[in-house]
C-alpha cells in the first residue's frame, strides 16, 4: 500500500490554490479532487482492511487529503456498530473545515439502518461549543433525519442550538432551508411560531436558501421572503 504515491500522482495544482481559498484548514492542501479521493478509499478497502489503511495513514504527515480519505474509509468500512461509533468518536477531533465535516457527514450511510441509535449518539453533541462537532451534528440530521418521524425532534434542537460560529449557524439554515423544502407547512409554522427566538441571521439566511430551491412554488418564495427582517434587525451579527 503506497497512499502517498496515490496521491502524488493525480495532484491538481489549480485545484490545490481553489481549495485553498474556500477551506480554512491548518492541514497542507495538496490539491486531489474528492470525486479522485473516493476513488483512492474504495480501491483501498478492496485489498485492505479499514485497520491496515488508517494505520497506514497513520505513518504519512497529516494532509487536509489524508484525513478526507481517513473519513472515507471509516465510512464505507465493514464494521459493527460499536465499532463504527467508536471510529467516528475517535475521528471527529481531526475535523477543523467544513469540506471535510460535510463530506464525511454524507458518506455515513450506514446511520439509516440504525436511525434510532444514532439519534441518541447525536444527544452528545448538542451542548458542545466547538464549531466542527456541531456542525457535524446539524450535517447528520440533515442528510438522515428530515422525514415524518423526526421532523419535529430536528425542529426542536435546531432552536436550541446556541452558537455563533459561522458553520454552525450556516449548517442550521442550509438544515431548516431542506425543512421548508421537504415539510413547508410544517416548517412555515415553526418560523412563525419562533421568529423572535431564532437567530435573526439564520432566520433570514434560511429564507434566502430556500428561495433558491427549484422545489418550492413562487407562491411559497413570495410568502417566505415578506417574512423575512429587515437590513436593520441583521446588521449587529453581520
Amino acid at each position: 500500500m503506497n497512499i502517498i504515491c496515490l496521491f502524488n500522482d493525480n495532484v491538481d495544482l489549480k485545484y490545490r490554490d481553489f481549495q485553498a481559498k474556500i477551506c480554512k484548514t491548518k492541514y497542507p492542501i495538496l490539491g486531489i479532487k474528492i470525486p479522485i479521493i473516493r476513488k483512492i478509499a474504495k480501491q483501498l478497502l478492496k485489498e485492505y482492511s479499514y485497520e491496515e489503511i488508517i494505520s497506514n495513514l497513520g505513518n504519512m504527515e497529516e494532509s487536509f487529503e489524508s484525513v478526507m480519505l481517513e473519513g472515507l474509509v471509516i465510512a464505507n468500512a465493514s464494521t459493527s456498530y460499536s465499532e463504527k461509533l467508536n471510529l467516528i468518536t475517535n475521528y471527529l477531533s481531526k475535523i477543523d473545515n467544513w469540506a471535510n465535516c460535510d463530506i464525511f457527514g454524507g458518506e455515513l450511510k450506514f446511520i439509516k439502518k440504525y436511525q434510532d441509535e444514532f439519534f441518541k449518539y447525536l444527544n452528545n453533541f448538542w451542548k458542545m461549543q466547538d464549531e466542527y462537532y456541531l456542525r457535524f451534528g446539524v450535517v447528520i440530521l440533515l442528510n438522515y433525519y428530515i422525514n415524518e418521524k423526526y421532523l419535529d425532534n430536528v425542529l426542536a434542537i435546531l432552536l436550541n442550538i446556541k452558537s455563533d460560529y459561522y458553520y454552525v449557524k450556516m449548517a442550521i439554515s442550509w438544515c431548516l432551508s431542506i425543512c421548508l423544502v421537504k415539510y413547508y407547512n410544517e416548517t412555515l409554522k415553526f418560523l412563525k411560531k419562533n421568529r423572535v427566538q431564532i437567530d435573526p441571521w439564520i432566520y433570514n439566511k434560511t429564507i434566502q436558501k430556500a428561495c433558491e430551491s427549484y422545489r418550492l412554488t413562487n407562491k411559497q418564495k413570495d410568502e417566505l421572503k415578506k417574512m423575512k427582517f429587515s437590513q436593520n434587525k441583521t446588521r449587529n451579527i453581520l
